[in-house]
């Protein structure tokens, strides 16, 4: 595995995260509006799971090594969008 596998692992999983977690947004945010909320999250379930599932398929192509950097990949654009759609109130808890 070379330094281009690597980097292109870790993009990959950084894309796959991205569109995971941005569509799970959108779902939550039409949530409130839709006549069918259940149809809406197990069909937003399904297509999710099916394109992320796709994708780490092709990523992997036969090499743990590349599983693991695109996992790797995966939970930073996880990190990356939590903070950025997190509320900017602050909770202060005083004891």
């Amino acid at each position: 595995m070379n330094t281009w596998d690597i980097i292109l692992a870790g993009l990959g999983g950084i894309v796959l995260g991205t569109f995971y977690f941005t569509s799970l947004w959108i779902t939550v945010q039409q949530l409130p509006t839709t006549l069918w909320p259940l149809r809406l999250t197990i069909g937003s379930l399904l297509g999710r799971m099916g394109i992320v599932l796709l994708g780490f398929y092709l990523i992997i192509d036969g090499e743990w090594q590349r599983a693991l950097i695109g996992l790797v990949g995966f939970l930073v654009a996880r990190t990356l969008l939590i903070r950025r759609w997190q509320p900017n109130n602050k909770i202060k808890f005083d004891l």
